[in-house]
């Protein structure tokens, strides 16, 4: 017993390693940063691979931008257009001022300062630039939609009045709801306000819709009762809000930002990557900037294209790819052995150590092994800690309360696997568990979490009942000829009990095994016809249920119990042909069954194989997995119909 402990803890050491390991160099989760410097990612449009569109902004000289040097995915990456003003590259530049005209404005001069503050940003737009306004004092109302005529933007802004309290948020939600609105404008909001914001859309619905447009916030306030809220705006959107005590110094803070609301660039390059994550470096002279983004995707805006570190351990870098995650899944599911052949060896018991026990009531049929194993002890068992007990213990009273700890014993001795119920539910449990976490920390894909979940979960309580199923009908199976023998061992002279004892020498696996168990159970002192019951209701036979019920009948009134037990034998042979002719002429609809739930598997293969991409929609697209959870929810409601249509009692 020493010696299997040892081995034991020694398989369980390789397989935690082994499982270190894993976790070492499994893909890792992601962790967002920032970009910063005088360049920033802005827009990433991967729709098409091998065009694949990079907007950016550059406040330096327009002259650096043709030192650009672009990197993917740690690959430094010939561009196929050279960097151009993004008027260039056919895009627009869209500016949305919001400017605060509630009644507080008036009285700060925030207003005033807004309109000389406009005036002065237009002139320093390109001509091309799109440019709306919004008005966010009483309510949030669009002043100027969408326009290139900077001299219509002055009017609209000249005529704004103030009034009321502020709806500051509901005035950014309206601009970033305009942009959304034009696709083609990479989009920027300039905000100007004294921080009255008392009414309309809350801060996290206009900061939502303004992350979703992937629009960038510019912005400077008068100080007083502004709050930190349009700085945390303008840092997630990966712009700059400026406060400041003096209302004449706002137009010179947005006039300040003029080169990098106008540094805009587009670059194009084409990307091996087809799916998955991709990272991507910008660098002109000093400055760099890293982003991420998924292929195929458009990504817009500082958070959507925020740069996914990923974490890596010393030595280990080279594995943060392919071979690192197929390694991953075969250290996995080594360690998963190794640990299950460590739990099997340390502590399964075999049956000589039951054997060993009952080897006085049960000579001649229980073989004893000359092993100093066979006399462990008998009561030892999977959950070896005191924390492994407790756990096991819960789970039995789970189990109890829930009305299933009863069922899986039955399925358990059916099945004829030494395991007690409450530990083989717990492991089971454990076991799904680990391998969904190993397949997510693998993986990282929830769809591919779920399927394997399922599959661990359905597994094995599916083989649990195959085994029993498969027992339980070769005992059926052995039932009539060993009925037919018990009835010549009693014609032969012998007693119940010596007939029983006989035939148990003389039949096969299940029956015999079965048999000896009701000997050894009559010489513990177990009455010979509850020994029998228990047979009867522990392999789930009413056919042998009947017998038993026949032995009953005669040794309590008497009768020729020979050719009573011929005749019950005689009667379950009619019928096992009965059930096979059923069986037969059912085959037709059951091989349907069984083609129509395999066909679209099948057909889905081929057609994956002849088409990766055609068929890559419906696991890569959120549509296409619920067509796949919809198509697999039918089939097995339409495999299960035709499996009850030709179900045949008998």
């Amino acid at each position: 017993m020493r010696t299997r402990l040892r081995r034991g803890v020694r398989l369980v050491t390789v397989a935690g390693v082994a499982l270190a390991v894993l976790v070492t160099v499994a893909p890792p989760s992601a962790i967002a940063q920032g970009t910063g410097g005088s360049i920033q990612l802005v827009e990433v449009n991967s729709t098409d691979a091998a065009n694949v569109q990079v907007v950016f902004r550059y406040d330096g000289p327009a002259a650096d931008v043709s030192e650009l040097t672009l990197t993917d995915n740690g690959k430094t990456t010939q561009t196929t257009t050279a960097p151009t003003p993004l008027t260039d590259a056919k895009r627009e530049m869209g500016v949305v001022i919001v400017q605060d005209t509630s009644a507080s404005t008036d009285t700060s001069g925030v207003l005033s300062a807004g309109r000389s503050t406009v005036k002065e940003l237009l002139a320093t737009l390109p001509k091309s630039t799109q440019v709306a306004l919004v008005a966010a004092g009483a309510d949030a109302l669009l002043s100027q939609g969408f326009t290139t005529d900077a001299a219509l933007v002055e009017k609209q802004i000249g005529g704004l009045t103030p009034a009321g309290d502020g709806a500051l948020w509901e005035g950014v939600a309206r601009a970033a709801s305009e942009l959304k609105s034009r696709p083609n404008l990479v989009g920027t909001i300039i905000l100007i306000t004294d921080g009255n914001n008392e009414k309309g859309a809350p801060f996290s619905t206009a900061k939502g819709l303004t992350i979703d447009a992937g629009a960038t916030v510019f912005g400077a306030g008068l100080s007083g009762r502004i709050s930190n809220e349009p700085n945390e705006l303008a840092e997630a959107t990966g712009g700059i809000f400026t406060v400041t005590d003096k209302v004449a110094e706002i137009s010179g803070l947005i006039k300040g930002y003029a080169p990098k609301i106008n540094g805009l660039y587009a670059v194009n390059y084409t990307t091996p990557a087809t799916k998955g994550v991709n990272d991507i470096t910008l660098t002109i002279g000093s400055a760099t900037t890293k982003g991420s983004f998924i292929v195929g995707s458009d990504a817009r805006g500082a958070s959507a294209l925020a740069y996914q570190e990923p974490i890596t351990a010393s030595g280990v870098e080279g594995l943060q790819n392919d071979f690192g995650k197929y390694l991953a899944i075969v250290l996995g599911l080594i360690a998963a052995a190794l640990a299950a052949y460590a739990i099997i060896g340390i502590a399964v018991k075999d049956d000589s150590s039951l054997a060993s026990v009952l080897q006085p009531y049960s000579e001649g049929y229980v073989v004893r092994r000359n092993n100093d194993d066979d006399y462990e002890d008998a009561e030892s068992s999977m959950a070896q800690t005191a924390v492994m007990q407790r756990a096991v213990e819960f789970t039995r009273q789970f189990a109890e309360r829930q009305g299933f700890l009863t069922k899986v014993e039955h399925a358990l001795e059916r099945a004829n696997l030494p395991l007690r119920a409450a530990e083989a539910m717990f492991f089971y449990a454990a076991a799904a568990a680990v391998f969904a976490l190993l397949t997510a920390v693998v993986t990282r894909s929830p769809f591919v979490v779920f399927i394997v979940a399922i599959l661990v979960v359905l597994v094995p309580p599916a083989t649990l009942s195959y085994l029993a199923n498969r027992r339980q009908r070769q005992f059926h199976e052995m039932l009539p000829d060993t009925l037919q023998l018990l009835s010549g061992t009693l014609r032969a002279g012998y007693s119940m009990m010596q007939g029983v004892e006989a035939v148990s020498q003389e039949v096969s696996e299940p029956m015999g095994r079965e048999l000896r168990r009701v000997v050894t159970e009559a010489r513990l002192g177990r009455p010979l016809e509850e020994s029998l019951d228990a047979v009867a209701e522990r392999m789930a036979s009413p056919d042998f249920g009947w017998a038993v019920m026949a032995i009953r009948i005669q040794r309590e009134v008497g009768g020729n119990l020979s050719e009573l037990l011929m005749t019950v034998a005689d009667t379950m042979t009619q019928r096992e042909r009965l059930k096979r002719d059923v069986k037969s002429l059912t085959a037709e609809g059951r091989i349907s069954a069984y083609v129509l739930a395999a066909l679209p598997v099948l057909l889905g293969f081929a057609m994956w194989g002849i088409n990766p991409d055609y068929m890559s929609a419906l696991f890569d697209e959120t549509i296409g997995k619920i067509a796949l959870g919809i198509a697999a929810v039918m089939m097995v409601a339409g495999f299960l119909w035709m499996q009850a249509i030709v179900k045949v009692d008998v």
